[in-house]
């Protein structure tokens, strides 16, 4: 009788089912206008992203708070079939999902703008470089970015001498070269994939010529740069995990060169991880960059 009563359990639950065809969607409502293409700085750890964050929140239609985290994990919830499913639920489709994940990321950034009086909000999370792109799908290929490079052997000084580690590699030295190697082929990927979007620019050019490398890297993106940029030691900056030193920098100046104080043979795996160009003053030329906004 147990066996029968289940089946017959069964059979009305499926005939007295609801006919629904299509579930009905909850909307999320927003009061204000969003702003429609923000901005990511995409670099290194210590390739300068710190100095350049404080820059564009010292812009008077830009806000730029600390290092989010947050952003990437909402662009990796995009790619799981279990929060599509949850989705689903609601009658969210993955385009509607999508765009309701990217609403959700960006609410902070959204109200500190908002805060700020300001029109676009900027992001400033080395970690990011790693997922640039399911980010960039997150926002529907909305955001634009500033790409900041600094030489490579500056950036693996400064990272071994702080004791960091990206990655698990045993060698505390071969760790970084690795990483900022890896960092340098994701840089360029993106650039190359969305350079429309994108400027990208050196570290010590931003140094020994900010307004100069600032105005041509904001005109690549469709913005204007603003003398207030400069003056960014006077403005007031929300504290966060980013570079504690640059808090009380009032003035730009540029930290290179530290490397050639190297043994010989770690001048010589550097070489092998960067090229010949390793051991020079100059690594970078974005000159050739410059013919998109006419100033070469």
């Amino acid at each position: 009788m147990g066996v029968l009563r289940w089946h017959y359990n069964r059979i009305k639950s499926y005939i007295g089912r609801p006919r629904m065809i299509v579930q009905q969607q909850a909307v999320a409502v927003s009061d204000h206008e969003r702003c429609e293409h923000p901005v990511f700085v995409l670099g290194a750890h210590r390739s300068g992203t710190s100095l350049l964050r404080r820059m564009l929140n010292s812009h008077p239609d830009i806000a730029c708070p600390p290092e989010s985290f947050f952003i990437a994990h909402y662009a990796a919830m995009q790619d799981d079939d279990l929060v599509q499913a949850g989705y689903d639920g609601f009658g969210y489709d993955h385009e509607a999902m999508r765009d309701d994940l990217a609403r959700k990321a960006s609410e902070l950034h959204e109200a500190f703008r908002i805060a700020q009086g300001k029109a676009i909000w900027a992001d400033k999370t080395p970690q990011y470089l790693a997922s640039a792109e399911a980010i960039d799908r997150l926002f529907n290929q909305r955001p634009r970015y500033l790409l900041i490079y600094r030489h490579p052997c500056d950036i693996v000084h400064s990272l071994h001498k702080r004791g960091w580690k990206q990655n698990d590699i045993d060698d505390p030295f071969e760790s970084q070269l690795v990483y900022v190697k890896q960092s340098i082929n994701r840089l360029d990927a993106f650039y190359a994939a969305h350079a429309d979007r994108a400027a990208r620019f050196d570290y010590s050019e931003l140094c020994d010529a900010p307004r100069n490398t600032l105005s041509s890297a904001m005109a690549q993106i469709g913005l204007v740069f603003d003398p207030a940029m400069l003056d960014f030691g006077n403005k007031d900056h929300n504290f966060g995990l980013e570079d504690p030193v640059i808090r009380g920098k009032t003035n730009i100046e540029a930290s290179k060169g530290a490397w050639r104080s190297w043994t010989k043979g770690q001048k010589e795996r550097a070489i092998a991880a960067f090229g010949m160009k390793a051991l020079d003053d100059t690594y970078w030329d974005f000159s050739a960059d410059l013919a998109r906004t006419g100033e070469a």
